[in-house]
């Protein structure tokens, strides 16, 4: 019960949250796209920089507990980095994110 409630909080609160997108006055769909191309490339670039794929465990121990952790924590974080990276770059352009109207 104690993991449960923490879980269901996390959730009802994720759900809340509005969708947002990108905008920039003057610009065209196509060149938002672009933009957000770019940002989301560079920060996958910047984001395995950050936190590398585990490589070259030993033979022996490369599919068991230890080195699979190890993997999983490296690939959460660079998944919450390349948000956080995106985000950076977009704003560099000129972006802002708004809420996507209902």
């Amino acid at each position: 019960m104690r993991l449960l409630l923490p879980l269901v909080l996390m959730l009802g609160l994720a759900a809340c949250s509005a969708p947002t997108r990108w905008e920039k006055p003057g610009i065209s769909q196509e060149t938002k796209e672009a933009d957000l191309t770019v940002c989301r490339r560079a920060a996958a670039k910047q984001g395995l920089a950050y936190y590398p794929t585990l490589v070259n465990p030993p033979p022996a121990l490369a599919y068991q507990a230890p080195w699979g952790i190890m993997g999983t924590y490296s690939d959460d974080f660079r998944y919450h980095a390349d948000f956080r990276l995106t985000a950076d770059c977009m704003r560099y352009k000129g972006y802002e994110q708004v809420p996507v109207p209902n």
